[in-house]
């Protein structure tokens, strides 16, 4: 993302290259270091990273380390010699209003789907595409759920349309033929929409994307070819491949995908300001103060919450949105789809009535004691589970919107954890049937909640998945070394960011209280303490 921009300079001169870039850095904020390692690791793998690669600056290819080491980052390539050169680089960036340059080249990329977001880089993976004779992945595979479009990334003709027979690896695809010897090729399709001979623009839909051929998934394969690169030793690749990522023109936002600007409906048209209500059970009395004096305009319950909670809320905000979070317990058993809904059912009935319309299928399924290695074995299982559970709901609840749930986030922890994206991934079919896409964010600083996989988890989200309302049902910092007054100021600050944010409906802080664990995040205590958290929300601008 443009927002998380880092510029790598070479250590020599290193201050000679900072005055060179100082214009560019105060319009756009940028980041400069010259360690390769922390321009790597900086908001990974969400940054851009602007290398001004001078000859001999870094002792290596720099980009193919880049492509080794941090594969998912997006580079953006100067080649500047000296330090004036940069300075005329960056200023004709400036002028121009064209921060990453794509402007000036003669040509340029548009992106080919709905979906921001790039799951295999350029040149990645030797050892495993050595064996066809390859030095790398031979193009970019970027995401692309079953059906979804496809678009041409550049204006050109259609000169081969394959339909996936004698075991071509590309499976269905589509080739074109573009200006100046370049070519794109469009693979693991589920049908083209072209013909051999078809003229296309820029941003034309020729094709529905799947997992035909080599394919373990579906997505796009985009593959850019140049005629004549491979024998004036342009690339380093076989078949005139080269690398699509320098031509590629990144979107800004979901705004700005081709197949049409992606618009998510929520009533309220902002990010609302939320808390989780008690952690194990209905609201109590102490409870409805804290809400009335935070001025909340959105509190997630448990579906075993009596409709008096509800009653309650509304007569402190007429207009308060309601999420309620199906409650079961897990722990150690199986619950089969059949068991969890015969729970549910019941409560939900009484809330469904009382107007209560989104509903939260569960509760971090990645996690052990929520279901994970009893219930379901992986995320592909417990999509099977989540669509039977909403299927049997939905015919005894028809305007119900069933949500899928926030997942705890972060890597494998063994016996406890699956990796969260992993198990988003596979457990897809659920995502993309749900009406809406819950996710945790947690994090332990200030800095830390700016971070990809701390605050800001739930941009990937929305990259994943932008047309699919989204709901931050729990985020929190549950640190024991941070101040109520610290975690106060951090939670408005966040609510502030998240307020404009599009298709984001509402947040909810974790946790307003609780019988018995969370003593660092509850905003009231059993024995009647009100955190600071509470006055610091409740004096918010907004």
């Amino acid at each position: 993302m443009a927002e998380y921009q880092i510029i790598l300079l070479p250590k020599r001169d290193y201050y000679i290259w900072v005055a060179a870039a100082r214009d560019y850095v105060l319009r756009y904020h940028a980041n400069l270091t010259s360690d390769a390692d922390v321009a790597g690791r900086h908001m990974y793998p969400h940054q851009v990273i602007t290398i001004a690669d001078s000859p001999q600056a870094y002792g290596r290819d720099i980009a193919a380390w880049y492509r080794h080491n941090y594969p998912e980052a997006r580079l953006d390539i100067i080649e500047a010699a000296t330090p004036p050169d940069l300075q005329n680089i960056l200023g004709t960036r400036l002028s121009s209003g064209d921060r990453f340059g794509g402007a000036g080249k003669s040509f340029q990329l548009l992106w080919p789907t709905d979906y921001l977001k790039i799951t295999q880089s350029f040149g990645v993976n030797q050892d495993l595409y050595r064996r066809w004779g390859l030095p790398g992945h031979e193009g970019l595979d970027i995401r692309a759920p079953l059906r979804s479009g496809v678009y041409a990334c550049a204006v050109g003709t259609v000169y081969r349309v394959h339909d996936g027979g004698g075991d071509h690896p590309y499976g269905v695809h589509v080739r074109l033929r573009h200006q100046d010897g370049y070519r794109t090729i469009y693979a693991h399709l589920y049908r083209p929409l072209v013909a051999v001979g078809q003229h296309v623009e820029a941003g034309e839909q020729i094709g529905l994307a799947n997992s035909s051929g080599n394919s373990t998934g579906s997505h796009l394969h985009l593959t850019l070819k140049k005629e004549g690169a491979s024998a004036a030793g342009l690339t380093a690749f076989p078949y005139d491949v080269v690398d699509p990522t320098p031509f590629l023109q990144f979107p800004e936002d979901e705004t700005q995908l081709p197949g049409r600007a992606i618009t998510v409906n929520w009533e309220h048209e902002r990010c609302l300001v939320g808390v989780h209500g008690r952690a194990d059970g209905p609201l109590l009395e102490p409870d409805f103060p804290v809400i009335r004096d935070t001025h909340m305009e959105a509190v997630k319950m448990l579906s075993n919450a009596p409709p008096e909670n509800i009653d309650r809320l509304r007569a402190i905000n007429e207009n308060i949105f309601i999420l309620v979070r199906l409650f079961a317990g897990f722990r150690d058993r199986t619950v089969s789809s059949a068991d969890f809904v015969s729970w549910v059912e019941a409560d939900v009935e009484q809330l469904y009535r009382a107007g209560v319309r989104y509903y939260e299928v569960h509760n971090e399924p990645n996690l052990q004691i929520e279901g994970w290695q009893h219930s379901w074995q992986d995320g592909a299982q417990f999509a099977g589970w989540f669509l039977e559970v909403v299927e049997r709901m939905k015919g005894r609840f028809p305007e119900a919107l069933f949500g899928y749930p926030g997942l705890s986030p972060g890597a494998d922890i063994s016996g406890q954890r699956m990796d969260s994206w992993a198990f988003l991934q596979q457990s897809e079919p659920a995502a993309m049937s749900a009406d809406w896409m819950g996710c945790h964010c947690y994090w332990v600083s200030d800095a830390d909640m700016l971070r990809p996989g701390g605050g800001q988890v739930y941009a990937e989200y929305r990259r994943r998945y932008p047309e699919k309302l989204l709901f931050i049902t729990e985020f929190s910092n549950p640190s024991s070394e941070t101040s109520p007054r610290a975690k106060g100021q951090q939670y408005v600050e966040y609510y502030r960011r998240l307020r404009e944010v599009s298709g984001v409906g509402a947040a909810f802080s974790f946790v307003i209280s609780a019988s018995a664990n969370f003593p660092h995040e509850v905003w009231r205590s059993e024995d009647g303490c009100v955190s600071e958290i509470v006055t610091l929300v409740g004096r918010r601008a907004f």
